[in-house]
């Protein structure tokens, strides 16, 4: 079993006190085997004590090309240094609706949400506000 740090340890007690059944929700693990990762770099993570592990879940983002690859990690910088997160319409997102409307034969026009939820919502109340 990994040591732990006096850190990780009370990262861990702040994780039970603060997030249902101390963790996000992906995986739950026996208090024994309870760890918080750090980083990652390629496919391996490294928890709070400095352990290193194969990140065999490898997250919806990683999993092509792996944790923090270089050439992800230099456009996201790009990208940030011009801004990241703008109330209102913006190139970045004109062009990426281009090309999906292009890549999807169905969709004339799309529309940029918050999450899944946020999207059934919103269909929802179009398809309310067609039928009456």
């Amino acid at each position: 079993m990994a040591e732990r740090t006096s850190t990780e340890k009370e990262l861990l007690e702040k994780a039970a006190r603060y997030l249902p059944g101390g963790n996000t929700g992906n995986t739950n693990f026996p208090d024994s085997l309870r760890f918080l990762v750090k980083e990652g770099r390629g496919s391996h993570i490294w928890d709070v004590s400095g352990n290193e592990y194969i990140d065999w879940l490898m997250g919806s983002g990683p999993m092509v090309l792996g944790h923090a690859h270089p050439a992800v990690v230099e456009a996201v910088t790009e990208a940030v240094a011009r801004g990241s997160t703008f109330f209102t319409t913006n190139e970045k997102a004109v062009l990426l609706a281009e090309e999906l409307v292009k890549a999807v034969p169905c969709a004339e026009k799309v529309r940029f949400t918050t999450s899944g939820t946020d999207a059934c919502f919103q269909a929802m109340r179009a398809a309310r506000a067609y039928t009456g």
